[in-house]
Formats: C-alpha cells, structure tokens, sequence
C-alpha cells in the first residue's frame, strides 16, 4: 500500500454499528493511528452537534467533516461552511410537504426542525415497528431524531445559514422519484443531491460533498490528496472515492460501492471493519 498521511473516515455503515454507535476499539485504533502520526477525520453526513452522542469520549479526531461537506471544523474552529440558499430551503420543503416526504432542516448553529404542521404525519410514518424496506440503523436514527433531535417550528425562519435538508420516506418507490425530481433541480435550485440510504435524500449547496471536504482539509494541512486513505460504505461516499488516494469500501457495501474502490474491509461495521482493515495495514505493518 502507497504511503498514507491521512485518513477520512465515514460513520454510519462504516465506523458505526448497526446500534449507531461506535465501539472503544475504534476509538483505540484511532488513538494508535494518531499516536503513529497519521491525521484521522471524520467525514460524514451526520451534523456536527449529534456526533459526540455516537462515539467513545476518547475518540479523537485531527478535524471533522460534517453535513456531507458542507462544513468543517478542527476542534471547535470552523474551517469551512458552506450553506444552502434560503430560497432553496423553502422549495424543496414545500415540494417535500406536497409529495408526503418527511424532512428534517438543519441550520448551522441550531436544532434541526421541522413545520409544526407537519408534525403529525410525520411522527405517524415513522412510528411503530421497522418496515421491511428500512434499515435498521436508518429507523433507528428516525426514533433518536423525533424523540430529542428534532424541533418543531410554525414556519421557517428568514436569516439563518442552512446545512443540508434530509428527506426519508418508507416506500422506496416514493422515495426514488422524489430524489429524482430533485436531481432534476440540481442548477435551478443550485444544490448537490447525495443519499446514504435507498430511503432517503440529502441536499446541500450546489457542487459541495464529502470530496470537496476532503480537498479543503487537505488544502488546511498541507496534505497531497494523494496521500489520503478514505473508507465509506454508501453513494454519498462516492466522492470520496474519486478524491481519495486510497480507497477503502466496507464489506457491508453494495456491490456498486465496491466497484469504485481498491480495497475492501475483510468484516463489516458491525465487527469493526474499518478499525481492524486499518490496524492490519497501517499499523501492525
């Protein structure tokens, strides 16, 4: 394997269990891995404020990237941000209310929310047991969310920088055609559309993504991207694999991820996959 300096990790699927929770020995191979003097980042979907909740307070990172991309922090210092326009926001949250998607808005510096009155069909399609059609990890994301995350507001706001917008829906047929309707807006709209699920959707500003996270941390440090080792599981991890220098998929990856990397992890997140793919080459070698 080519010299690696840095590695970007995704979380869920990939240094997540299907609980959405990291284990301690993650956390101490990412300890060893820093300690070797490689630079370890988070690049994930997830925002920023709910990452501390899923991983081992000794899990340390050199930055995190966070909202697909959109921004970036070394400690508590903002790197980047990158927000969707206002206008954007209240079109794809409208066409989200028309077409029966669930939605959660996600402004930089508050809560994550939702209109008030969407509140009860919302809670309806994600309440009782998991469909089929979701993951485990996903359904049990939309509990977290609904039972502390996600506020509730009578309208949206004007003046606030926004994230991304993260739609689901159960159906995986309603899902699709919304996320097509909103490819299709792509330069109207000017938004980046991603997905980390059959089930969902995820916009954020135009041409913005795990990728181009990576090149601007990189760009931070001094590091030639050549020298990065990503690991993702997922579509909106496909960025990464076009910046990275080394690509990793997880076992627990479709067919289709895998074909775009290099490597592939030897078990999946459940059995630390990452952790122990990283431990056999950067470390133990």
């Amino acid at each position: 394997m080519q010299r690696v300096k840095a590695i970007f990790l995704d979380m869920d699927g990939t240094i997540l269990h299907e609980n959405n929770r990291a284990s301690a020995y993650t956390a101490d191979v990412i300890a060893q891995l820093r300690a070797a003097d490689y630079k370890v980042f988070l690049a994930t979907g997830r925002a920023k404020e709910e990452i501390h909740l899923l991983i081992p307070e000794t899990m340390v990172f050199d930055g995190i990237i966070s909202s697909n991309g959109t921004i970036g922090h070394i400690g508590t210092d903002v790197l980047f941000q990158h927000g969707l326009a206002e206008d954007s926001v209240r079109a794809i949250v409208e066409q989200a209310q028309q077409a029966g998607i669930y939605y959660e808005v996600f402004p930089f510096e508050q809560a994550r929310f939702a209109c008030e009155e969407d509140k009860s069909w919302m809670l309806d399609m994600v309440a009782g047991e998991k469909p089929e059609t979701v993951g485990a990890s996903e359904w049990l994301s939309r509990h977290e969310a609904v039972e502390g995350k996600l506020t509730w507001r009578e309208t949206l706001p004007s003046g606030l920088s926004y994230s991304k917008i993260y739609l689901f829906h159960p159906d995986l047929e309603t899902i699709a055609t919304f996320r097509n309707a909103m490819k299709d807006q792509m330069e109207t709209l000017k938004i980046e559309v991603s997905q980390s699920t059959p089930n969902n959707v995820e916009t954020m500003a135009y041409q913005v993504n795990k990728g181009t996270g990576i090149q601007e941390m990189c760009a931070h440090f001094n590091i030639d991207i050549a020298d990065t080792l990503v690991i993702g599981d997922s579509d909106n991890d496909r960025t990464m694999f076009k910046v990275g220098g080394v690509t990793v998929a997880m076992r627990n990856a479709n067919d289709a991820i895998k074909a775009l990397t290099a490597y592939e992890t030897e078990v999946d997140n459940n059995d630390d996959g990452a952790a122990r793919f990283l431990a056999a080459h950067l470390l133990n070698n």
